[in-house]
């Protein structure tokens, strides 16, 4: 049994430093490449599987660095029915750094701020949090 736990320590080292070399943050010419002027769909779930709530949140960021948000949910409930919500939301963003980590801060015509660090996987894509998928979908529509 000696003999299994340097090849267990091996592995699990292996598979954490991949892990932990899989993502970076971003640098703000990749986040600016990305995202200016490009049209954004991201998708996550809160919640169980069967009745938890899916959201489908689609932004244009606009180059002269205006934003729109165009928000939609889907939960099933109990009785078999969907629950459908739509909303929007408008401001203004900027790629910034805040403590140490590149991202995009949201000013919203609200008064809601909110900044959101972006990472960079080893494949290229970009990464929120964990179950948070990012696509790009075409060109922003901009005023």
């Amino acid at each position: 049994m000696k003999p299994f736990i340097p090849f267990l320590l091996l592995l699990f080292s292996v598979l954490g430093g991949t892990n932990s070399q899989a993502q970076t943050n971003a640098s703000p010419s990749e986040l600016k490449t990305f995202f200016n002027n490009n049209q954004i769909l991201l998708t996550y779930r809160e919640g169980e599987v069967l009745y938890g709530t899916y959201y489908f949140i689609t932004i244009h960021y606009c180059p002269n660095g205006y934003y729109g948000l165009y928000g939609n949910s889907v939960k099933r409930t109990v009785m078999g029915n969907e629950q459908k919500n739509n909303w929007q939301e408008f401001g203004t963003w900027e790629i910034t750094n805040q403590q140490g980590l590149n991202g995009i801060l949201y000013k919203a015509q609200n008064g809601g701020k909110s900044f959101y660090p972006m990472y960079k996987l080893a494949n290229g894509d970009f990464y929120v949090s964990e179950g948070i998928t990012i696509v790009k979908q075409g060109l922003a529509i901009c005023q």
